[in-house]
């Protein structure tokens, strides 16, 4: 296991926060002229394809509700107005599906995985390459909301 993919995954997420934390209601929800997204449904997509690509990929429950992760999949889009509520529940998620995460390594619950090949043409096929590929993913919308930002004031 490449510890150094996970140390830099939690510090990406605490880069995701701070980025949340530094923006109101306002600028978190809104989606500039050129853009089909906010800063919200960014940092919501990275935590539910993290379900899917660490949990559904080796045929484990999700640690969140089904609902929350289909509803910041790709080809979807922000269908609502999220208020402070929703805004805090995803700042907290980015730490516990991390933390989760971390346990359930430990836990051995991800020793099969059901290989898929991802647009990119990466194979993910075992736990490491699921979470090199999320760290990639992570890191891409990292990008997109920092170009969000430029666009908010």
């Amino acid at each position: 296991m490449n510890t150094s993919n996970l140390t830099i995954t939690l510090q990406n997420r605490k880069a995701f926060k701070k980025i949340l934390d530094s923006l109101n209601v306002e600028q978190i929800n809104k989606i500039p002229t050129g853009f089909n997204n906010n800063v919200l449904w960014n940092v919501g997509h990275i935590i539910a394809v993290q379900q899917r690509l660490i949990y559904g990929l080796a045929g484990q429950k999700y640690f969140l509700d089904k609902v929350f992760v289909n509803s910041f999949l790709p080809g979807t889009k922000p269908d609502e107005y999220y208020n402070e509520a929703m805004i805090n529940d995803i700042k907290l998620w980015l730490v516990v599906t991390y933390d989760q995460m971390i346990m359930d390594i430990n836990d051995n619950k991800f020793l099969t995985y059901t290989p898929f090949t991802t647009a990119l043409r990466y194979e993910i096929n075992d736990l490491d390459s699921a979470i090199a590929f999320n760290l990639y993913h992570e890191a891409l919308h990292m990008g997109h909301i920092l170009n969000i930002k430029k666009h908010l004031y």
